[in-house]
């Protein structure tokens, strides 16, 4: 092969062949095996890893006459996945060796020398990971570009016959990079799509003024807990009482930025006081719903109550610096005193909330609290 085949073959053709596969090789994962039964799911990954590895092997044999790039899929995976890394680095050793055999290239000294080198390789990219865990990408082009073009060379000096010369140790090395480069470019357009997915995800669930659940999160919510087959959850109906009245007197902006200040007090207090699975919904306008799972009734009423007190100890106040005591009602309901009925539990948070307001306002009333 000339110097021009050898560098278009080296530097291009693998390269770009073999980040195929893997992009393939992952497609296959996440699209066709991750449906099947564990054991079949595995039987298919090494049969899919196999017949790939055979074919990189061959092809570099019968166009270069030595082995390279043998461990990129492996590689890959090991940095993703350890277990999986550690049996296809493994299983990438014993294809060269499979394909050496079936060539008569190979005798048990050798295939011994062969699984010392394997070890190695798994030292070397064990150390890299470890010291990169928070730079996945780098260690991965580090112990890339380490792994390739050492590799083909301590083969060399297993089979004298298969040349491997520093001009190959530098394509090599310019290959890899090609090879960093492309799965580096590939990994940056899935993260920048999977946060556009997630921006437009978190849109579609959150209000826009408040940043908490929206009612279409809330309804989804509760769709999910309705077939759950464990634990009880708590309902909080809450009302801020007469917000009218502070739109009407300072302004919509004004009582925005009200809105905005409840709901961020109520949230920090559930997450500083609250110590349970917690989602907080604003339905719209001044109503907001809290769902609790596995928290006594009794306890959460009082922690609602102390809410109230610190709502008075720390007022809001507008632009003007007008100075509003804001106050809430809220009606609270449990499924373990709603015949396990999520949707009952609602109604019934709801009909306490009605009897909160009915009954001078700036209170919560629990039926199903036993004090």
């Amino acid at each position: 092969m000339g110097v021009v085949d050898k560098f278009i073959f080296l530097v291009l053709l693998m390269p770009i062949m073999i980040v195929s596969l893997l992009f393939a090789k992952y497609v296959f994962y996440a699209k066709i095996f991750q449906k099947l039964k564990r054991p079949v799911f595995f039987l298919m990954v090494v049969l899919l890893f196999i017949t790939h590895q055979y074919f990189i092997v061959s092809f570099a044999m019968n166009n270069v006459g030595f082995v390279c790039y043998q461990y990129v899929l492996a590689m890959a995976s090991y940095f993703i996945n350890k277990k999986y890394g550690i049996v296809l680095l493994f299983l990438s050793a014993f294809t060269v060796n499979v394909y050496l055999a079936i060539n008569n290239s190979t005798n048990f000294f050798r295939l011994l020398l062969a699984a010392v080198i394997f070890l190695g390789v798994l030292m070397v990219v064990s150390c890299i990971e470890k010291v990169s865990r928070k730079h996945i990408l780098i260690g991965y082009a580090v112990a890339n570009i380490l792994i390739n073009t050492s590799v083909p060379w301590l083969f060399a000096t297993l089979y004298p016959e298969r040349s491997y010369s520093i001009g190959s140790m530098f394509l090599v090395a310019v290959g890899s990079l090609l090879i960093n480069i492309l799965i580096g470019l590939y990994t940056y357009s899935v993260e920048a799509e999977s946060r556009k997915i997630a921006q437009i995800e978190r849109r579609e669930s959150h209000d826009k003024l408040t940043d908490l659940y929206n009612y279409n999160a809330y309804s989804r919510f509760i769709e999910k807990i309705k077939f759950e087959p464990q634990g009880d959850w708590l309902t909080v109906m809450i009302d801020l009482d007469h917000f009218k009245q502070v739109n009407d007197t300072y302004g919509h902006l004004d009582g925005n930025e009200a809105l905005k200040f409840f709901s961020r007090s109520l949230s920090d207090f559930i997450r500083q006081n609250i110590i349970a699975e917690s989602r907080l919904f604003r339905f719209g306008g001044e109503e907001f719903c809290l769902l609790i799972k596995d928290y006594p009734a009794e306890r959460c009423f009082e922690k609602m109550d102390k809410f109230q007190e610190l709502l008075h100890e720390k007022p809001f106040f507008t632009q003007d610096g007008h100075k509003l005591s804001l106050s809430f009602s809220a009606g609270l309901a449990s499924t373990k005193d709603s015949e396990q009925d999520v949707l009952l539990m609602i109604r019934n948070a709801d009909a306490a909330l009605y009897i909160a307001k009915r009954s001078g306002k700036g209170r919560v009333v629990c039926p199903d609290c036993h004090f």
